[in-house]
């Protein structure tokens, strides 16, 4: 499988990266970047083709991947699609973009599905979503973003909210780790070793939780011996309503979500 990833960013360098780890034969990836000094770098560290054009990137692609903002994905599939293959599968990463804008970009024939992922890509961790229209084969593409973490098949009205959960996710708890750190901080403790202790306990806690059979809410009860500190934590938190401002701000990102512009 030959694949080409179209503007590779932070979200795309994290795919590539990821691909590469997973044992993706770099000879098997075209990647594109500007400017041309981001794309040197690229393929200096990753052993790829990075160039700048896009035409010539997809022109011998099984699989082109689009890791471009929303906006630039319509002009995007409009420059590329003379040159794509008769049989190609175009993957787009642009939160928000529905598969009939892309569709209606790309030459009769073209497959094009949806995907959201996110950056835990890199350390092959990502949680990535499919859409497609109804009867593609999504096992190729299901494989290959396999190789990155794991992946579900979704029907496209709740892509939103995956973009919401999967997408940015990562941010939510990179917003708990911030404060728990600066908490540790603020209370004596070394920045160092109080970064080491949040990252190791975030790690621990969410390895326990995807290996265990039992509800998020029944892991909290095992830890919250009554009267307890964490207890008093979660109390804490309760009380300042915490639940609803998660729940609030999974629903301003999916509401975002079906605001982006793009195609």
């Amino acid at each position: 499988m030959d694949i080409a990833l179209l503007g590779v960013g932070h979200l795309g360098e994290a795919v590539l990266a990821g691909l590469i780890d997973s044992g993706l034969p770099p000879a098997q990836i075209w990647a594109t970047a500007l400017p041309a000094e981001r794309a040197a770098r690229l393929a200096d560290a990753y052993g790829v083709e990075v160039g700048t054009d896009n035409p010539s990137a997809v022109a011998e692609a099984d699989v082109v991947l689009i890791a471009v903002p929303p906006v630039a994905v319509g002009p995007l599939l409009s420059a590329i699609g003379p040159s794509l293959e008769p049989d190609a599968i175009v993957v787009s990463l642009a939160a928000g973009v529905p598969l009939a804008k892309l569709t209606e970009r790309l030459p009769a024939g073209i497959t094009a599905v949806r995907a959201m992922t996110n950056i835990a890509a890199r350390a092959r961790r990502a949680a990535t979503a499919l859409a497609a229209p109804e009867g593609t084969d999504l096992t190729e593409i299901e494989d290959l973003f396999d190789r990155i973490g794991v992946t579900v098949i979704a029907d496209e009205s709740m892509m939103d909210l995956i973009t919401a959960v999967g997408g940015s996710g990562p941010a939510f708890l990179y917003y708990l780790a911030d404060s728990m750190t600066n908490a540790a901080v603020d209370g004596g403790m070394d920045p160092v070793d109080a970064r080491v202790l949040v990252d190791q306990m975030l790690l621990g806690a969410c390895l326990h939780l995807q290996e265990s059979d039992e509800p998020p809410a029944a892991l909290m009860e095992r830890i919250a011996t009554p009267g307890g500190t964490t207890e008093a934590a979660l109390a804490s938190l309760d009380e300042s309503h915490v639940d609803e401002a998660i729940r609030a701000a999974v629903a301003a990102a999916a509401e975002r979500g079906g605001e982006l512009p793009g195609a």
